[in-house]
């Protein structure tokens, strides 16, 4: 892609991981924070063309001076393909890396598209790409779950790797009036609304945004933890078992006897 042009004070944050790892939730919870804008949308940034994402770097800059916020924060869960491509064209930037047990993606995953082995195999390629990043220093690992038992603990956690101080508001996130649109070419709302900054990018679809993901964003923290051991028949974990029993294992969610 080339140099990207320059960004708000303090480098950008990524928010990357396999969908339906709690991207979501970490996007709402930094909208609340007063130095961070978060992008309300999934910009798929780091596969654009290089005019396309020179376009969304200077859009959203200009919304983040426009918030009176001082660094953007953008979630794209493919992104999770593209680490190095962030940190090569984004040197300043933070990449925020979710991980969440893979029982867990599956029934959720599963929720949505119907295909029970379509969903094991992504958690396992989406993860599979990100594990040469695992210990780089630009990036953090934050487990759903972790975060779900220890939000405080988590939280000033993640505003150390970022960079900005912890505040007590991210605890009360939904109550900030952040509204999560889904992806960019799935919302004419805010495509009309960033056409006021005076440019239009090349490539631009649209339909209505989802509007689960954005009730979801304004709602307090959910768990989540553990639904695998009610959804999942018996002869489901054993399919889980043979996929994704040893990256289980890697990733701390599982021994030899767990699943």
């Amino acid at each position: 892609m080339g140099t990207a042009p320059a960004t708000a004070e303090g480098g950008p944050v990524f928010i990357v991981g396999c969908g339906h790892s709690g991207t979501t939730l970490v996007l709402s919870i930094l909208s609340a924070h007063s130095r961070l804008f978060c992008v309300p949308y999934e910009s798929s940034l780091m596969e654009r063309s290089a005019a396309d994402a020179d376009w969304f770097v200077r859009s959203f800059n200009a919304a983040t001076r426009q918030a009176g916020k001082a660094r953007w924060v953008e979630k794209t869960p493919r992104h999770i393909h593209h680490i190095g491509a962030i940190v090569q064209r984004f040197p300043e930037a933070k990449v925020v890396l979710l991980m969440r047990d893979g029982r867990d993606v599956v029934c959720s995953l599963r929720d949505r598209s119907g295909d029970f082995d379509a969903a094991a195999q992504r958690w396992l390629d989406d993860n599979a790409a990100a594990e040469p990043f695992l210990d780089h220093p630009a990036v953090l690992v934050l487990k759903y779950e972790d975060l779900i038992g220890g939000r405080e603990v988590q939280l000033r956690r993640l505003m150390r790797f970022v960079g900005e101080s912890y505040e007590p508001r991210l605890l009360e996130h939904h109550t900030s009036g952040f509204r999560f649109l889904g992806r960019y070419e799935h919302s004419k709302e805010f495509a009309a609304r960033l056409e006021e900054l005076g440019e239009k990018p090349a490539s631009v679809s649209g339909s209505d945004h989802r509007r689960y993901r954005s009730w979801q964003a304004s709602q307090p923290v959910f768990d989540g933890r553990g639904r695998w051991r009610t959804d999942l028949s018996a002869a489901e974990r054993t399919r889980l078992e043979a996929l994704m029993g040893d990256r289980l294992v890697a990733y701390g969610y599982a021994d030899a006897g767990d699943s």
